[in-house]
């Protein structure tokens, strides 16, 4: 069995409506795509987001093509799981088409990050593998992360988003000893509102303690 992991970098003007969410917005750190059942005339997935709740929601209510879709909390308290079934668009039909092989599995989960890519495992033959990555749409472009033998994917202790914001507070002082800066001024180094920033200090440090502690809340 052979494994490959790609990043695929999707034109901004191709994205999925709630993947451009993901990119262009501030609270929301990224959507995992952690179950696909797609045998229907609807795909049914069950996905996990990172971010906020309430913004998450109102953006997904407006995507024409989402048929029906409920959240539930997680035991975490850090994100929240989203049920969707929803009409596949041309382009995630030729997607779905490009890898959907007899000798090819698609593992989960896949990740849509708010750089514009989707990352995931794929393990199968390594001459069908290579066919899959052919047969995507010629617009996306593609990395090749990692190949070899299948491992599985650790799920990071915070999310790149979160890792960025705690590195700007660090830098410009905000963990020093005193205190040697505010959220003003680590918003700043990041380029958002004070409110993203606080909140996405809050989420990694809430991570963090909760790994220290072992706690799974």
């Amino acid at each position: 069995m052979h494994a490959v992991r790609v990043a695929l970098r999707i034109p901004e003007d191709r994205l999925h409506p709630m993947h451009a969410f993901v990119c262009e917005s501030p609270t929301v750190d990224r959507e995992v795509i952690l179950e696909r059942d797609a045998r229907g005339e609807l795909t049914t997935l069950l996905l996990y987001v990172d971010g906020d709740r309430e913004e998450y929601e109102a953006a997904i209510a407006d995507v024409p093509a989402v048929e029906e879709w409920t959240t539930e909390s997680t035991d975490r308290g850090d994100g929240f799981h989203v049920y969707v079934r929803t009409r596949l668009r041309e382009r995630e039909r030729r997607y779905r088409e490009a890898l959907d092989r007899e000798s090819v599995l698609v593992v989960p989960p896949v990740e849509l990050r708010p750089d514009r890519t989707v990352r995931q495992t794929m393990t199968g033959h390594a001459a069908e593998l290579s066919a899959a990555v052919e047969a995507l749409p010629a617009d996306v472009d593609v990395e090749v992360l990692r190949t070899g033998t299948y491992r599985r994917v650790a799920r990071p202790a915070v999310t790149e988003l979160q890792r960025e914001a705690l590195r700007a507070a660090f830098d410009v002082g905000y963990y020093d000893l005193p205190r040697s800066a505010d959220l003003a001024t680590v918003a700043d180094a990041l380029d958002c509102s004070t409110s993203a920033a606080s909140d996405r200090l809050r989420r990694a440090e809430r991570r963090l303690v909760a790994g220290v502690l072992g706690e799974r809340r």
